[in-house]
This record gives C-alpha cells, structure tokens and sequence, in this order.
C-alpha cells in the first residue's frame, strides 16, 4: 500500500483551507505529483483511491494516468474536520478569532475538530477495504496530512498524536506500507525534492 500526500497547494492568503473546496496544486504541487508518479511508475498498482478535494484528485490523477486507471474516490479519506478553517494559519489570525480560543482547550484530542480516534477509524476501514478490493496488488491512497499521518501511526500500532509520533509528512510524499492483518511489517519512505 502507497499512502500519498497531496502535493503543495496554491495558498496565496495563508489560510487553514481544511476543507474548503478550491484549494488546488500550486505548480510546485503538480511538480510533486509528477515526482510520486514517476516513484510509483513500476509498481503493480491495481487501484488508486482519493479524497474528493481538487488537491487531492489532482494528486492522484497523476498516478492513475501512469497505470491508466480510473480513480475510485472515497470521503473517508478527507482532510480532518475543524472549526479553524477559513482562517488565517499563522497565530494571529488565531487570537483574533475569540470564538475559537475554546476550540484549542485540547490539543491531544483534539478540540478543535475530528478526532484522531474518528480519523483513525475511518483510514483503517477505507485501507482495509481498498486492500480487499486490489485483490493482491498494490493500491495507492492519496490524502492529507493529518489522515496520512494517523494512518501510518495505527498501522504501526502506536496510539500518539501525529505531531508526537515524529513521522515525516512532506506534501507530495510516498508511504510505502507492507500491510498483512491490519499491520505494517514494513515501511518506507520518498519525497520529493522539488
């Protein structure tokens, strides 16, 4: 299993984009992509799945044109849900924002948003079915930070918070997981240098 990044999104304005539609590759991200695609090239893909957001399609339109197969897309592999969207990413734009100070009361829950335990429910049963349905090929799964990461953490089975777990998560990144039983026995990693 490849669980892909989306590559670099065009962000002029600074803002928690979430899930906001309209938020597409920058031409570094499409850069990005092309370098996943050319990573996954000689691999036996048997199916490529993605989150309905434009980076994310954008992301795995790349891949699939390489193996021409269709893109299957799948809302479990969304961006995490959080009230922050829509404003500015830097601290400012946080503390003017007095109606969200509540939202950060938590942050190894956390309270601004979908859990990790949801997000991690909801990867493991979109991995898992994805897996089912290569039929012993390769699938890849493109996504987004967040997902990507406790992903890759309840794989390994270690219940952290992503930003504890010290896992690298660079935007156009390859995961590449041997699963067998709901566990990775091995793992390794590509990003671009672009």
């Amino acid at each position: 299993m490849h669980l892909v990044r989306h590559g670099e999104v065009a962000n002029p304005t600074g803002v928690i984009y979430g899930r906001l539609p309209g938020y597409n590759l920058s031409e570094r991200g499409r850069r990005q992509a092309e370098a996943a695609a050319e990573r996954l090239a000689n691999e036996d893909i048997g199916a490529v799945w993605a989150s309905p957001l434009e980076r994310a399609q954008e992301t795995a339109g790349a891949i699939a044109a390489r193996h021409g197969i269709e893109i299957a897309t799948d809302d479990r592999l969304l961006e995490s849900g959080s009230t922050l969207q829509g404003i500015s990413r830097n601290v400012v734009g946080v503390l003017i924002s007095p109606k969200r100070w509540w939202s950060l009361r938590n942050p190894m829950r956390p309270s601004w948003g979908e859990s990790f335990g949801e997000i991690r429910a909801r990867m493991l049963d979109v991995i898992e079915e994805a897996l089912a349905a290569a039929d012993g090929r390769d699938v890849v799964m493109v996504s987004h930070q967040t997902p990507v990461l406790v992903a890759r953490l309840a794989l390994a089975g270690r219940r952290v918070p992503p930003w504890l777990g010290r896992l690298p998560c660079e935007t156009g990144s390859v995961t590449t997981m041997v699963v067998e039983g709901g566990r990775a026995l091995s793992a390794s990693y590509f990003r671009s240098d672009d």
